[in-house]
């Protein structure tokens, strides 16, 4: 592996070699009823792009692990191999176990001496799966991806090797649903992008959009990618309560900014909701309370 001394490794399943060239799996431990692997960087990544070339022996699989916290929680990883196909996305479900969440090729036109290049590019629950430079797979997740760490996945009792990790992090994204006239425009500029900054985080929302194709595709996208969702429900727009129940809908987490008073419909009542005044102090409020929001939605 190309200059592995700059990053931490950590063998958490299987047995495992790290090499200065090359980080090889050699087989499970025993412990284990199942073949497989798990070793970890000490890198955390939910948008951007990881990279890594992969050399797997017969009936063995090496893939990209993103998401993980420990071998029971869930965890989704993809690259080559894996349910009988030569390219596969999927996923460990603790009452599961693993499944395929999307699949494409047969494994008889892999080689097993041939170092394949595997691209995973996430983007908090849109994954990505480019091999060669030529993009075989892109699935939505049923759910976000949660704060955890990248590393390597293998399976089977043969060596798989991996070399050349790299990581490309890119910010996260709070993708804003609201009626954009005065004063939520303003509430939008002066408030809830700037505390997504601090965060690290890039607020927008689709009128920021520039480009052809249809409105309807660029929200959905927006809100598919998106780490957080922001939607301000003082208006009674009907635009805004579609987008924030596809946001519902995929588990996406949201924040919901009303004015104090706002009679809220029925089936958000549940749902908590910051609310605030119109005023100056007003603005305050949503700073601190978005901010504390932010905070929690990210620690998980």
């Amino acid at each position: 592996m190309a200059n592995p001394e700059q990053r931490n490794w950590a063998a958490v399943v299987g047995r495992w070699q790290i090499g200065p060239e090359v980080v090889q799996y050699t087989g499970p431990q025993p412990q284990y009823p199942h073949a497989f692997g798990i070793c970890l960087t000490d890198l955390e990544l939910t948008g951007g792009a990881i990279s890594v070339r992969v050399r797997a022996s017969t009936d063995a699989e090496g893939r990209i692990l993103l998401g993980h916290r420990s071998p029971t929680e869930r965890y989704v990883m993809a690259g080559i191999g894996g349910w009988n196909f030569a390219y596969t996305i999927g996923e460990f479900e603790p009452a599961l176990g693993w499944r395929a969440l999307a699949a494409a090729g047969t494994t008889a036109n892999l080689s097993p001496q041939e170092w394949y290049q595997v691209r995973v590019a996430p983007t908090d629950q849109r994954l990505s799966l480019t091999v060669g430079g030529v993009r075989v797979l892109d699935n939505v997740l049923e759910r976000p991806l949660t704060g955890g760490q990248a590393g390597l996945f293998a399976w089977g009792h043969q060596t798989v090797d991996f070399a050349d990790f790299t990581a490309d992090r890119r910010p996260g994204t709070v993708f804003v649903v609201m009626q954009f006239s005065e004063p939520y425009k303003q509430l939008y500029q002066e408030v809830i992008r700037p505390v997504a900054e601090r965060f690290k985080l890039a607020a927008y929302h689709v009128g920021e959009v520039f480009g052809p194709g249809l409105i309807l595709h660029d929200i959905a996208q927006g809100i598919v990618d998106a780490t957080v969702v922001v939607a301000e429900i003082t208006p009674v727009n009907q635009n805004v309560f579609y987008e924030l129940g596809y946001a519902h809908a995929l588990g996406k987490p949201t924040i919901l900014l009303a004015e104090r008073g706002k009679q809220l419909p029925f089936d958000i009542g549940g749902y908590r909701v910051l609310f605030y005044d119109n005023t100056i102090a007003g603005k305050r409020q949503v700073d601190e309370g978005f901010t504390k929001h932010l905070e929690a939605i990210l620690r998980e």
